[in-house]
């Protein structure tokens, strides 16, 4: 158990859901997390979960790549094994709220363009190889 909060603590979910690079794998750690170690924890860290669990689906609309809804998806169910009753029909609503913009997003994202585009899941995983300075010029160069 001792393991665990450590491992909460080390992920640091607020900075690493704010990247979207870093969002499934965060949205990842803390359906593990919550799977694992919800019920054997204090009740402020139970808590700071909670509190990760609705942050994490309120910053899924902005991600908008695959992996992200796939991960949020997985912290869905580990949601609603883990939490007791008047929590997860909270996180639940969230989720629901949550895909809901997301694919209003997407849609007006692609009404937008009106072209043919990569994926944004695709062109995070290629722009992830460079370094800042590349990533500032490529981001000078072209939207």
């Amino acid at each position: 158990m001792a393991g665990t909060i450590e491992r909460y603590q080390k992920l640091g979910l607020k900075e690493s859901l704010n990247r979207i690079y870093d969002y499934p794998l965060a949205c990842n750690e803390l359906s593990f997390i919550l799977r694992g170690a919800y019920s054997k924890v204090s009740k402020n860290l139970q808590a700071l979960m909670f509190e990760g669990t609705l942050a994490a689906f309120r910053r899924l609309p902005e991600v908008q790549t695959r992996q992200a809804v796939s991960a949020a998806n997985l912290l869905l169910q580990a949601a609603e094994v883990a939490l007791p009753k008047q929590k997860k029909v909270l996180a639940v609503a969230e989720f629901k709220h949550a895909v809901v913009a997301h694919k209003r997003r997407s849609k007006s994202r692609q009404d937008e363009e009106g072209t043919a585009q990569l994926p944004q899941d695709v062109l995070v995983h290629i722009f992830s190889f460079l370094d800042m300075r590349s990533l500032v010029a490529v981001g000078l160069v072209c939207w």
